[in-house]
């Protein structure tokens, strides 16, 4: 299978795809070097976090580990 190349980069799932020989870090560093910079569009978001009535958040152990 095949993945989008937005899916390929996405950055919460890049050290897997690195691992997995999908990408090289070097292109992932030079995607990222050939990102335009978009400060000066930015907006701030003030953002307050309240309670949703969730006592325990136990993980699943689904098997995949960082480091």
């Amino acid at each position: 299978m095949k993945l989008r190349e937005e899916l390929l980069l996405d950055k919460r799932l890049i050290e897997r795809h690195i691992k997995r020989g999908l990408i090289s870090r070097e292109d992932y560093d030079k995607h990222l070097a050939d990102l335009a910079d978009k400060r000066s569009t930015a907006s701030v978001m003030k953002v307050e976090v309240s309670s949703v009535g969730v006592g325990k958040v136990v993980r699943a152990d689904d098997g995949e580990h960082e480091g």
